[in-house]
C-alpha cells in the first residue's frame, strides 16, 4: 500500500483560516509585538479553537542564540490539553505573529519557525502554520492564504 504524503498531511490543513483569525481577533488584541499560540482541533472539518495562549512578552532571560524559543514552545505545548491523535482525529498548533510591515517571512517569523523545528515536543498536535498579521491584513506562511481583515490594531 502506498500513501501519498499530501493525502496524509491534508487532514492537518485549516479548513477556514479566515474564520480562525476572526475568532482569535474577537478574543485577543491583535496589536504590534504580540505572538499567540492557537490549538485547533479537527482543522479540516469542524476547526474548533481549543486553546489560545499569548507567547509574548518573551522571558527576559531567553537565550535567542541557543534553544530559548524551542524550550518555551516545548513547555507551552505540554501544558495544553491536546486530544489524542488517531486516524480520524487531529489537532494542530498555529502561531500568530502580529507586527508592522509587509506580510511575509521576516526575522521574527524565522526565529519562531526555528523554535518549532527544534522544540521536539512530540505531542499529539502538529505545529502546522505560522500566520503573520500586519496593518495590511494577514497571511499564512505555509498555505499562502491571506486577507485584508482582520488586521493589526493600533495600541
Amino acid at each position: 500500500m502506498t500513501t501519498d504524503i499530501d493525502d496524509v498531511l491534508a487532514k492537518y490543513e485549516l479548513r477556514d483560516p479566515q474564520r480562525l483569525l476572526e475568532e482569535i481577533a474577537a478574543a485577543v488584541p491583535l496589536s504590534d509585538g504580540r505572538v499567540y499560540l492557537a490549538l485547533v482541533h479537527q482543522p479540516v472539518t469542524t476547526q474548533r479553537l481549543l486553546a489560545l495562549e499569548e507567547l509574548t512578552p518573551l522571558p527576559v532571560d531567553i537565550d535567542e542564540g541557543h534553544r530559548g524559543r524551542s524550550d518555551l514552545l516545548y513547555d507551552r505545548v505540554w501544558k495544553l490539553a491536546i486530544p489524542p491523535r488517531s486516524d480520524d482525529s487531529a489537532s494542530i498548533l498555529v502561531t500568530v505573529i502580529v507586527r508592522s510591515g509587509i506580510n511575509g517571512w521576516g526575522e521574527e517569523e524565522k526565529r519562531w519557525a526555528s523554535g518549532w523545528r527544534y522544540s521536539n515536543h512530540n505531542s499529539a498536535a502538529f505545529d502546522r502554520d505560522l500566520i503573520v498579521v500586519t496593518e495590511h491584513g494577514w497571511c499564512s506562511l505555509w498555505s499562502h492564504h491571506g486577507g485584508h481583515q482582520p488586521a493589526m490594531v493600533a495600541g
